[in-house]
């Protein structure tokens, strides 16, 4: 107990030193070293934007990125303090959780190349209103030089709005004609992953990836404008992205030795980001589609209205839905039909596994949608192959199960009365 209260008190010391020591190394970099700082920041794709552009770097020099799974002051700290001058590149993301973040990350960063994605209701709780968000996270453009580059979505009214709060040159992308790096033909129907044609400066090349939805279109383009900004050829960079993998936890497939195939996409899951992963289940070809859903967040709608929501999406998208958690009655009751069998639900994953464990068969295509902290969903795939053990339902661990030293300590959970 004494260990932990002294390890409490000097906690918030040592992370105003690093802080500061990171703030007069970030300051010497700038004057010694020729490292680009590339920051990345919005209400989603951050991290798959920030891993594609450091594949598309790593041809051109060496390259450090943020590796933490939170990406708030703190850590771009710990990311600023293991630069060296002989990096050409460091990419990292830029989060504002609550108002005041962003400004203080970036101060530290000196971004000279900013990139948003899009603006949308993460965070709700903190701001309540888009105009809000953008504002704090358009901070991230305001602090980058006059010499810098922000790359910004041309197809977000907010993102695209966010040219008028700083002096750098502005590359923007997206789908529509006006965007400088724009896509086209964009598809995706599952086994085949998500390809799109990429026009730049009367160039036009077709660029086949590996990730999984049609709503990555936005983070290749992101990552190419952002390898343009750099000066890495077109051509260049497309290579790269065909080699780049689906990131752990954002649409990425897992097979197991039955013959069904898992799709996770189990990191967050607010309710205004579901709709593009359903779509793509929509499109997919598979002998069954199952979706299961945990906790929806990033939202005031009361629980039965978010399953609502996502129910009236998903029955033209998959046959069976099953609902997890401790609100899963309010599913069931936002059935269409009380009789549906297609929708059910669990109070705990246990026992949606132990029900999958019987339902699902060769060739079903499952997606897990959910919020990692929350869920751990992931523990489904990893029951395929027995590689977990615990089950337990309230840990609040910021990290994936298959990356936890408790994986395979045993822990059943209390035999509640399943919903149904």
């Amino acid at each position: 107990m004494k260990f932990r209260f002294v390890k409490r008190l000097s906690e918030p010391i040592k992370s105003r030193l690093k802080f500061e020591l990171a703030k007069r190394y970030r300051t010497a970099l700038g004057m010694f070293g020729n490292v680009c700082f590339i920051g990345v920041t919005g209400s989603c794709g951050k991290t798959t934007t920030k891993e594609l552009i450091a594949t598309i770097l790593a041809n051109e020099g060496r390259v450090r990125k943020s590796n933490q799974l939170i990406n708030t002051t703190h850590y771009v700290t710990k990311t600023i303090l293991t630069v060296y001058p002989w990096h050409r590149f460091c990419v990292s993301e830029v989060s504002a959780p609550s108002p005041g973040i962003m400004e203080k990350s970036a101060k530290l960063f000196q971004p000279r190349i900013g990139v948003v994605s899009h603006i949308g209701q993460d965070h709700y709780s903190n701001y309540r209103k888009l105009e809000l968000t953008s504002a704090e996270k358009g901070k991230l453009v305001e602090a980058l030089p006059v010499s810098g580059v922000a790359v910004l979505n041309a197809d977000d009214p907010y993102v695209y709005a966010m040219h008028q709060r700083t002096e750098a040159q502005v590359i923007t992308y997206g789908l529509s004609a006006d965007a400088m790096v724009h896509g086209e033909k964009v598809s995706c129907a599952w086994p085949k992953p998500m390809s799109l044609d990429v026009c730049y400066a009367e160039k036009r090349l077709h660029v086949q990836t590996q990730l999984l939805g049609e709503h990555w279109a936005y983070v290749v383009l992101a990552a190419l404008a952002t390898g343009i900004a750099v000066g890495v050829s077109l051509e260049r960079a497309v290579q790269a992205v065909k080699t780049f993998e689906p990131v752990h936890g954002r649409m990425k497939p897992h097979k197991s030795p039955d013959g069904v195939t898992f799709i996770c996409d189990d990191w967050k899951a607010p309710l205004w980001t579901i709709p593009a992963s359903l779509n793509f289940m929509r499109t997919a070809k598979a002998e069954r589609k199952i979706v299961v859903i945990g906790s929806i967040s990033d939202t005031p709608k009361s629980f039965y209205d978010r399953y609502r929501a996502v129910i009236r999406q998903a029955l033209d998208a998959v046959d069976k839905i099953i609902f997890v958690g401790d609100h899963a009655r309010s599913a069931l009751k936002a059935r269409p039909h009380p009789e549906d069998d297609r929708i059910v639900a669990f109070d705990t994953l246990y026992h949606a596994n132990s029900f999958l464990s019987n339902y699902l068969k060769a060739g079903d295509l499952v997606l897990l949608k959910g919020s990692q902290p929350s869920d751990h969903l992931q523990r489904i795939v990893l029951s395929q192959t027995n590689d977990i053990a615990c089950w337990r339902e309230k840990c609040r661990k910021f990290r994936f199960c298959s990356d936890c030293r408790h994986q395979h300590t045993p822990f059943v959970p209390n035999d509640k009365v399943q919903v149904s």
